[in-house]
């Protein structure tokens, strides 16, 4: 709600994005790291409108992404999956099925493994206005299931009752006599939804599924810092005392890709930020891929361009002149 202050508008605000990182820092009051994971030049979009106690967005990414997310405090936040863009997408590491909202508190990390070409609607609120709303609708308290991490899934004709509602007050807000008018209507929209949920599940993991998120994690960790050699499959087997096929199999659970290619992608990732946010740094590219633990100059370029689009070059240079301009 502290994130909201003020920041009450009947204006829809547009942003696009040519970079996962520049996308993350797009939803206002939000915390958040992108890092882009299948091939291609990345197109991100963001349409967002603030209203009195309440944030409404919609948000696509062509390419697949990891997200690591914190949506503002003292709040719940709602995600709604465009209905059959589920595919591959994964939430906290498990697999999300169609119709499914997932939920998070505010101040609280959550993680989105998503496919290319996807889309979700978000709404974030605190939770004393959805329990008025839910006694208001109801009569009665907005259950526990809606005010902790968890997911939610709906009958397909409630789903898509709810996506349409949100498109279409993000279509057109100037409508609208009032924020305050807008915002009853979104949040309607999602309590008449939710109250017609067919069993739900909180995000809690067993211990495996948490063992292999943390794999996940600690995979991360490492590609995030320099080093002069890339981490290796047996390094982190080693370190992590599980055998290749384990380690294997708890990747393809969480991020739906191998150990090796998430490690590649997450330090490429890192030299792409590296080159966008010091352009004018005169480093020789080699030395900064290097750097990272790409010997190899011939496979770096090769591995850059077919993930990003563009060689680290064409990077350096866009960077350059827009920070000159």
């Amino acid at each position: 709600m502290q994130a909201l202050t003020g920041m009450a508008s009947m204006q829809l605000t547009t942003r696009m994005a040519e970079d996962a990182a520049d996308h993350a820092a797009f939803i206002t009051g939000w915390q958040q790291d992108y890092a882009q994971l299948s091939c291609g030049r990345y197109q991100g979009r963001l349409d967002e409108l603030c209203l009195p106690r309440l944030q409404l967005f919609r948000e696509f990414s062509s390419c697949e992404t990891w997200q690591h997310c914190q949506p503002w405090p003292d709040a719940i936040w709602f995600g709604i999956p465009r209905p059959g863009s589920s595919g591959q997408l994964r939430y906290c590491g498990r697999s999300v099925p169609e119709n499914t909202v997932l939920l998070s508190p505010g101040g609280s990390d959550f993680t989105l493994r998503t496919p290319p070409g996807f889309l979700i609607y978000g709404m974030v609120l605190p939770l004393a206005l959805l329990d008025l709303h839910a006694q208001l609708i109801t009569g009665l308290h907005a259950p526990a299931a809606w005010r902790q991490s968890g997911t939610l899934t709906l009958p397909v004709t409630a789903y898509t009752r709810l996506c349409y509602a949100l498109d279409s007050i993000l279509a057109s807000p100037a409508d609208s006599a009032a924020p305050s008018r807008l915002a009853l209507a979104s949040i309607t929209a999602l309590v008449q939804a939710l109250v017609q949920g067919q069993g739900g599940g909180h995000v809690g993991r067993s211990v495996i599924q948490q063992r292999h998120l943390d794999w996940v994690n600690t995979a991360s960790a490492l590609a995030a810092s320099p080093a002069d050699t890339l981490p290796t499959v047996e390094m982190l087997c080693e370190q992590l005392h599980v055998t290749r096929r384990t380690l294997q199999n708890g990747f393809q659970e969480v991020v739906a890709t191998s150990p090796l290619q998430w490690l590649r992608a997450l330090r490429l990732n890192h030299v792409r930020q590296a080159l966008r946010h010091h352009p004018l740094d005169d480093t020789p590219i080699n030395d900064l891929a290097a750097a990272w633990g790409f010997a190899s100059p011939s496979h770096f370029s090769y591995d850059y361009r077919r993930l990003f689009g563009e060689t680290p070059s064409q990077t350096r240079q866009h960077a350059a002149g827009l920070a000159s301009s």
